[in-house]
C-alpha cells in the first residue's frame, strides 16, 4: 500500500488525477458489473441485446458479433445494456423482445443486475477477511457496519460528559449503558454518533441501564455552533450531546527503571481510578490538551492533571490485574517522551525514540507549557534539550536541514508523548480475529447481513422523516469518500467498494419505477392482474419517477458539491 501511494505521489499533477481515478473508476466498475449481470441474464433468457457498452456517450469503436454490438464509449465509467423492446414505446410483440419474454424470464433479467452487485460485495468481504485485518481496517469496518468484528454483542457505554452539555442536562451520567434510542438498539458507538449527528434539536427517548436498572430519559442534542463548523457543513445543523465514549484504561507502556516499574506496575494492568476518581475515559496528559481551542473533554483531562500535579503526597492509582485489585501510591513525575519518525529531520539530528525533552530554546518545558512554546517559535534554529540514555544533550533543528520524508503531522518528524511516573495509558487492544478460507466466508456472509441491516435502518429513518435526505450522498460524495479511504489503507478501500456494491444492489431493488425494483413491482402487478400494466400507465409513472429521481439527484449533488468545495477551500 505504501509503495502504491509513494509511486502515485511521485507523478507530477497526480493530486487531481488521483482524485478522479479513485472517485470515478470504482463506482464505474460497480455499474459495469451491474449491467453485465443484466446482459448475461438476457442472453440466457433468449432476449435480443442490441448494444453492450463499456462507458457512456458517443461510440469510440466497437464490433458486431451476432445480434449484439459491443462498443467502447467516450466516458469509460460504467456501462449500459440496450435490449430489444426494453422501452414500452418500442415494443411490437416480436419474438426476442424484452416485453415478449415470459414473466419469469423478465424478472430473471431484471434481478440479475442487483444480484451480481450483492454477490460481488459478498466476495469482496470474503477476500478482506481471508487476507487479514490490521487495527486500522478493523476499526474502519466496525464504524461502517455499526458492529464489532470480534464480539457478538457490544454495549454502547458513556464516558465523561460536559457538565453544561445537553447530555448532562437530560440526565445522562458517566458509565450509563445505552439500551436504545427512540426504540432502536444501537450496537456501536459510530451508530450512536450517527443518530445524534442527524438529530440536532430533536427530542430523543433514551433507555439507559444504570446500576442494573433501566431508566427512560429524554435528551435533545444541541446544534453545533457555526463558529465550530467554520462553514464546513452546508447540510445544516449537526447534533451533539457533548459526551464521550466510555473506555477502559490499560497501562500501555512502563519505562524500565521508572517509578511505576519500581512500584511493580505492569503493562496490561487495568486502571480503574486515579487519585480516587473513577476513570470513564483514557486519561490524556499530552501537549494537545493545552491548546487554546481545547474542548470540554480536554478540560477534564487538565483538571485531573492538576489534581495529580499539585498533590504533595503524589497520587494514588487503583488497578486490577486479573481478579486481584491493587492500590499503589506514587510520586507524580511528568516526562515528555520523544517518538521519532524513521529517516526524519529529528532522527538525522540524533534524536532517538525514548529521549526525554526537558527544554526548548533554553527554557524548561513540561506537558502544560510545551504547546504554547511550540506555537511561539519564530524562524531560525531550534535548540532541544534532551536526556538521552541518562545523559543531557542539546540538539539543534533547522529548516535548512529538513528531510523530505518528514510527516507534516509531526514536528520535524517528532511526536511527543507525556508519561506519568513512567506510564502511558491506552484503551485495551484485544487480539484481532484470524480467519481461514472457510471462516472468512462465514464472516463475509455475516457482515453482508449486517450491511443490509444498516441500509434498512437508514431507509426506515428516511421514510419516517427521522433523517433528512440532505445527509445522503451521491457520486461526488462517494468519490470523495473513496479517495479518502484509499489513503487509510488498501483493505479498508476494498471493503468500502464491497459496501457500496451492496448498497447499489439494495437501492436498485427499491420499488422505484425506473429502477430494477420498479420493474419487479410492475411484474408483481402483472402476475396479480393476469395481464401487463397498461403501456400508457407505465410511461406516465416512469416519466414522473424520472423527474423525481433527477430532482433528488440534483438535491444530493448540490450538497455534495458544497461540501467538496468547502473542503478544498479549507
Amino acid at each position: 500500500m505504501e509503495l502504491i501511494q509513494s509511486v502515485l505521489a511521485s507523478i507530477p499533477g497526480i493530486g487531481v488525477v488521483k482524485w478522479i481515478l479513485l472517485a470515478v473508476i470504482p463506482l464505474g466498475f460497480l455499474i459495469f458489473i451491474h449491467e453485465l449481470g443484466h446482459f448475461l441474464a438476457a442472453k440466457r433468457a433468449g432476449i435480443k441485446v442490441n448494444t453492450f457498452s463499456i462507458g457512456f456517450g458517443p461510440r469510440v469503436f466497437g464490433f458486431q458479433r451476432g445480434e449484439t454490438e459491443y462498443r467502447l464509449s467516450w466516458l469509460p465509467f460504467g456501462g449500459y445494456v440496450q435490449m430489444e423492446g426494453e422501452n414500452p414505446t418500442e415494443q411490437t410483440g416480436a419474438p426476442g423482445e424484452f416485453g415478449s419474454a415470459s414473466l419469469s424470464s423478465r424478472a430473471f433479467v431484471v434481478i440479475a443486475g442487483p444480484a451480481i452487485n450483492l454477490l460481488f460485495g459478498m466476495l469482496i468481504y470474503w477476500f478482506v477477511f481471508g487476507v487479514g485485518l490490521n487495527r486500522t481496517s478493523a476499526d474502519f469496518i466496525e464504524r461502517l457496519i455499526g458492529h464489532s468484528i470480534g464480539e457478538k454483542e457490544v454495549r454502547v457505554q458513556l464516558g465523561e460528559l460536559a457538565d453544561d452539555g445537553p447530555g448532562a442536562a437530560g440526565g445522562l451520567m458517566p458509565g450509563d449503558t445505552i439500551v436504545s434510542v427512540n426504540g432502536d438498539t444501537l450496537t456501536s458507538w459510530s451508530a450512536f454518533q450517527t443518530r445524534i449527528f442527524t438529530s440536532a434539536k430533536k427530542r430523543l427517548e433514551f433507555v439507559v441501564e444504570r446500576d442494573g436498572v433501566h431508566q427512560t430519559l429524554f435528551v435533545t442534542p444541541e446544534a453545533t455552533p457555526e463558529e465550530e463548523l467554520r462553514g464546513n457543513n452546508p447540510r445544516g445543523d449537526i447534533g451533539r450531546l457533548r459526551v464521550a465514549e466510555g473506555q477502559e484504561t490499560e497501562v500501555a507502556e512502563v519505562t524500565p527503571g521508572s517509578l511505576a516499574a519500581l512500584a511493580g506496575i505492569q503493562v496490561g494492568d487495568r486502571v480503574e481510578t486515579l487519585n480516587g476518581e473513577t476513570l470513564y475515559n483514557v486519561p490524556d496528559f499530552g501537549t494537545w490538551i493545552w491548546r487554546p481551542t481545547a474542548g470540554w473533554l480536554d478540560a477534564k483531562h487538565q483538571h485531573l492533571y492538576h489534581r495529580i500535579d499539585q498533590s504533595p503526597e503524589g497520587f494514588e492509582i487503583g488497578i486490577r490485574r486479573g481478579e486481584e485489585k491493587l492500590t499503589v501510591q506514587l510520586p507524580a513525575q511528568w516526562h515528555v517522551i520523544a517518538r521519532v519518525q524513521s529517516k526524519s529531520t529529528a532522527q538525522n539530528a540524533g534524536i532517538q525514540s525514548g529521549d526525554i525533552l526537558v527544554s526548548l530554546n533554553g527554557q524548561p518545558v513540561n506537558s502544560e507549557t510545551l504547546y504554547t512554546k511550540l506555537n511561539a517559535l519564530t524562524d531560525g534554529p531550534i535548540a532541544l534539550g534532551l536526556i538521552q540514555q541518562g545523559i543531557e544533550k542539546t540538539v539543534m533543528l533547522s529548516e535548512a536541514e529538513i528531510s523530505g520524508i518528514d510527516d507534516e503531522r509531526t514536528f520535524y518528524g517528532l511526536t511527543l508523548q507525556t508519561t506519568l511516573s513512567g506510564m502511558t495509558f491506552a484503551p485495551p487492544q484485544g487480539p484481532l480475529p484470524e480467519y481461514n478460507v472457510f471462516t472468512a466466508f462465514e464472516k463475509g456472509l455475516e457482515t453482508t447481513y449486517l450491511t443490509l441491516t444498516v441500509i434498512a435502518r437508514t431507509l426506515k429513518q428516511l421514510i419516517s422523516g427521522e433523517v433528512s435526505p440532505k445527509y445522503l450522498t451521491g457520486p461526488i460524495g462517494i468519490g470523495q469518500a473513496t479517495k479518502n479511504i484509499f489513503e487509510i489503507g488498501l483493505i479498508s478501500f476494498l471493503f468500502f467498494i464491497g459496501f457500496i456494491s451492496i448498497n447499489l444492489a439494495i437501492v436498485n431493488l427499491l420499488p422505484i419505477p425506473i429502477a430494477d425494483g420498479g420493474h419487479l413491482l410492475f411484474f408483481a402487478i402483472e402476475k396479480i392482474r393476469g395481464k401487463p400494466v397498461p403501456r400508457r400507465a407505465q410511461e406516465i409513472v416512469q416519466q414522473v419517477s424520472f423527474l423525481l429521481i433527477i430532482a433528488l439527484f440534483v438535491y444530493i449533488t448540490w450538497f455534495d458539491s458544497l461540501t467538496l468545495f468547502n473542503q478544498l477551500r479549507n
